[in-house]
This record gives C-alpha cells, sequence and structure tokens, in this order.
C-alpha cells in the first residue's frame, strides 16, 4: 500500500511520538509549532503540508544525527550574514573559488548560497547551520577579511574590481 499523503493524521501522530520520544520540544525551539501546525492540516494536503513535514523529518533527523539544534530566527541570521560577508571569504583552488570550511572539505559559496536559499526547513539545514556558523565564527567580519588578504582596511564586500566589474570567463577549451 501507498504511504499516507504528507500531513495526513497517521504521520502527525507518528511524527508527535517520536518527537515525544527524542524530546524534541525541549531540543528544537520550532518543532512545538511546527507539529502544532501540522496537527491543523486537513485534506487536500498540499505545498504547505509536504513544507511541514520535510521539516519535522529534519528536526527528527537533526537529534538521531545529534546535529546542534537551529531555530528559523538562527538560521535567518547565518544565511543574512552569508549574504553579507560571502563574496569576502577567501578562497582555494583558484577559479573554482571553493572556501575551506575548516574541516578537511571545502564547498562553494554558491552551493552554500543556494541551500541557504532553501531555508531552515529544508533537509540538510541543520548541518548548513552548524558549516555556517563555524565560517562565522573563524571569519568573523569582512575587515578582517580583507587584512587577511593584504587588502588594508578598506576592501569590503562589493569593491570594485580591477577589471572593472567586467564577467570574467574561463574556457577550459582555449590553449593555455
Amino acid at each position: 500500500l501507498p504511504d499516507p499523503p504528507a500531513g495526513s493524521p497517521y504521520w502527525h501522530d507518528s511524527l508527535a511520538r517520536i518527537g515525544s520520544a527524542l524530546r524534541l520540544a525541549d531540543r528544537e525551539p520550532d518543532y512545538a509549532g511546527a507539529i502544532t501546525a501540522y496537527g491543523k492540516l486537513r485534506p487536500p494536503y498540499g505545498g504547505e503540508a509536504r513544507r511541514l513535514h520535510d521539516h519535522l523529518f529534519e528536526l527528527v533527523g537533526r537529534a538521531a544525527d545529534k546535529t546542534p539544534p537551529c531555530s528559523a530566527d538562527e538560521f535567518a541570521d547565518l544565511a543574512a550574514w552569508l549574504a553579507e560577508t560571502g563574496g569576502a571569504l577567501p578562497t582555494t583552488n583558484g577559479w573554482k573559488n571553493d572556501l575551506d570550511l575548516g574541516d578537511g572539505t571545502t564547498a562553494t559559496l554558491s552551493d552554500l548560497t543556494w541551500r541557504a536559499g532553501r531555508g531552515p526547513t529544508a533537509g540538510g539545514s541543520g548541518k548548513l547551520a552548524e558549516t555556517l556558523r563555524k565560517l562565522r565564527s573563524r571569519y568573523s567580519d569582512t575587515d578582517r577579511l580583507a587584512q587577511e588578504e593584504g587588502m588594508g582596511e578598506t576592501a569590503h564586500v562589493g569593491q570594485a574590481q580591477p577589471w572593472g566589474g567586467a564577467s570574467v570567463v574561463r574556457d577550459d577549451a582555449e590553449p593555455t
């Protein structure tokens, strides 16, 4: 038989029991509101049911993986920090613009930005929040980043580039 649709009483009861067993109300600031809103859904279930369903499963996954909790407000703050300072973060690997995440892994700014744009209810948002927390503590402000890169105190995100802001595209097919 197919699974009941997202938003159905079956899923609400199941997620409420799992949430109780994992003590999600004590752990995750947004759990109580999410499970209450989920319980108020009525057929036909649509996009809001799917969003709440995914959010509750993300909260359960965070508890199971021991990922630190993150409220929607903190996630929005981290995403705003990334949007404001992301372009000033030091990169590795030349033209690919990989960011060193500090744990031996890298990610591109566009990937982090895309994942942050999916919001705090998307799968993997807890792990992304932890990554952004680490990046923000490592690179707390753009002035410090500019000084580390040797650009002095005047370098900021959005500063004019030496090539006049023109788009620079690398064609790997061109001979070097």
